[in-house]
């Protein structure tokens, strides 16, 4: 385990301002090379916020800095942040899980913010490492390819090919939304509400969850959907008039495939009745977060990946983990890519009621569980881990871990971490006294859950995740 990024660290380009990064909060994204990409406030300079990367060597590097109130505020008039490409200069970003930037092997970095002074207020913009520019991938106020114009923009997540899908919503929108994609500068639609669905029927839903912020704004924020380096495209989607109510479609090519559909058996067996994002890695397998009844009677949630024909369990709630029981898991959120080439799923569990037993955990092919932190374990920077943020990412043989440091040097409050692993499974050991490095099986449940999860949350600009025996949203 090793720090990238830490509570305290020089800000590049802020002048002289400090990292304040709240990773417990704020999840990071990684690429081949170990270089985390993440949101960050910034203390003690008027350049006060922006979008960074963090090598694995510990160089941190601005990509975008920008100043005045955070997205959303309704800071129309601060000035000192970076030029922006569509005029101005970037104003507020937004913290919290749905927003995180997407980062791709080349280097290229996908991030969302306002704009003040521009000829919009608010855009996704790419950053391009091999030229160090910036550009507009789709701003509000945008033409549809659907027609009319974009009333909001959303997230989205970028490929090693420097495509990019993302959330859109027409004028007067502010609950649903469609998906787009964007190729060096042309934005085509992938799918829209009207649209039909594999099988029959059309889809009715596909972006269901939106924030609305101070400025009476709102912001389409997921299910985001992921594509992958074939430019294959996962997406949940809700239907009317068709074989499922909803599901996870994959798009190859031009056509759309229901990979895994309400009622589909799951694995443990059951039927699914809910499903989240997906990640989808370059072998066309995927991870998602879903709800399923193994009984008529019975409810339970958990984490499932692979492939039409091959499905397997990763880990669903009442699991025994690293000597106890999973009654803490998360959603599944794109950009934050949970499945790496062979399969194996990264995932948050907490093993307690009261979100005080956090575990970061590899969920390997074979079915075992590797565990590469635990809450109270000594961390690189001194002091112990302590609340991690929910929604890790893997890429390759590292994995990423965003948490709260209690008691480290130099009153570290937080820092963004990355793990490696070894192809064969057995993980880089993390810095623990007493670490338990045998993975543990997993087994099928019989307890039910005692509260159903809710599929939407309720709109706020920067979500927490709380641990608890229901998922984290």
């Amino acid at each position: 385990m090793e720090s990238r990024a830490a509570h305290g660290q020089i800000a590049p380009n802020t002048d002289g301002g400090t990292l304040n990064p709240e990773a417990f909060i704020n999840p990071t994204t990684v690429n081949a090379s170990g270089r985390v990409a993440f949101n960050s406030e910034v203390n003690g300079s008027d350049r006060n916020q922006g979008v960074f990367v963090a090598d694995s060597d510990g160089t941190i590097s601005a990509i975008a800095i920008g100043c005045g109130g955070p997205g959303g505020s309704g800071d129309t008039t601060s000035m000192c942040g970076d030029a922006s490409p569509i005029g101005g200069h970037f104003g507020g970003f937004f913290f919290g899980t749905v927003f995180t930037p997407d980062i791709n092997d080349a280097g290229d970095v996908l991030f969302f913010c306002d704009v003040n002074g521009g000829s919009s207020r608010r855009a996704l913009f790419l950053y391009r490492g091999a030229s160090g520019e910036i550009v507009k991938v789709a701003a509000v106020g945008d033409p549809s390819p659907i027609g009319g114009t974009f009333g909001a923009v959303g997230p989205g997540s970028l490929n090693n090919n420097g495509k990019i899908v993302f959330l859109a919503s027409p004028v007067g929108e502010t609950a649903n939304s469609n998906l787009f994609m964007w190729d060096n500068g042309v934005v085509t639609k992938v799918a829209a509400i009207g649209d039909p669905a594999p099988e029959g029927g059309t889809f009715s839903a596909l972006g269901t969850e939106s924030f609305g912020f101070q400025d009476g704004t709102f912001i389409p924020v997921g299910p985001v959907p992921d594509i992958n380096d074939s430019d294959q495209i996962a997406f949940r989607a809700i239907v009317s008039g068709g074989i499922t109510q909803r599901g996870i479609v994959v798009r190859t090519g031009q056509v759309d495939e229901w990979y895994v559909k309400v009622p589909d058996p799951t694995p443990v067996g059951g039927t699914y009745f809910d499903m989240q994002a997906a990640s989808i890695n370059n072998a066309g397998q995927i991870a998602f977060f879903a709800d399923y009844r193994p009984t008529p009677e019975t409810f339970n949630s958990g984490w499932f990946a692979g492939a039409p024909g091959n499905w397997r369990k990763v880990v669903v709630f009442f699991d025994p983990i690293d000597g106890g029981q999973c009654l803490g898991l998360a959603f599944s959120r794109n950009p934050m890519q949970t499945i790496d080439a062979a399969g194996n799923v990264v995932f948050w569990a907490n093993l307690d009621s009261n979100g005080t037993s956090d575990r970061l955990v590899l969920g390997l092919t074979d079915g075992n569980l590797l565990i590469a932190a635990r809450r109270g374990d000594p961390t690189p920077v001194g002091g112990t881990f302590g609340s991690m943020d929910a929604w890790p990412a893997v890429n390759g043989n590292i994995g990423t871990l965003n948490v709260a440091t209690p008691g480290a040097q130099n009153g570290v409050l937080s820092a963004h971490m990355a793990f490696n692993h070894c192809p064969s499974g057995t993980p880089t050991p993390t810095p623990t006294s007493t670490p338990s490095m045998t993975p543990t099986p997993t087994a099928t449940p019989t307890p039910t859950p005692i509260a159903t999860p809710r599929s939407t949350p309720t709109p706020r600009p920067r979500p927490t995740p709380r641990a608890r025996p229901i998922p984290s949203v």
